[in-house]
């Protein structure tokens, strides 16, 4: 039982599931060639409060996770803060730093490479 503060952690099948539904969701805006706030994100994902934007983005760390693993392309980086101008939170940049992908430097550069490889075969 969830105490004081806390959330219940959800189950593997259901977070496997709620992966799955933010991979489909980040294809659509790849093909779309737009990025989605954290609030999009969570409202597609019809994301249970509270905490609803913390749930949301560990999941996208998740996502983020399994993609550089797969050699895929950072979906996650469509997902972005409405108070960073345009970029993903702090977060993003700390997951992305510790799975070797980002050397600290400069993260609007990093974010901007990051769109452009999403984007590239996107072309129409």
């Amino acid at each position: 039982m969830a105490g004081v503060g806390e959330f219940a952690q959800p189950d593997r099948s259901e977070r496997d599931r709620d992966l799955e539904r933010l991979g489909a969701l980040l294809d659509r805006a790849r093909v779309q060639r737009q990025t989605l706030t954290y609030l999009e994100v969570a409202d597609a994902l019809d994301m249970p409060g509270p905490r609803r934007i913390h749930k949301t983005t560990r999941l996208l760390e998740i996502l983020l996770k399994r993609d550089a693993e797969a050699g895929r392309p950072l979906r996650a980086a469509l997902a972005t803060s409405r108070v960073n101008r345009g970029l993903p939170a702090r977060g993003f940049f700390d997951r992305a730093q510790r799975l070797g992908l980002f050397d600290g430097g400069d993260p609007a550069a990093f974010h901007a490479r990051l769109l452009d490889e999403l984007f590239a075969d996107r072309a129409s």
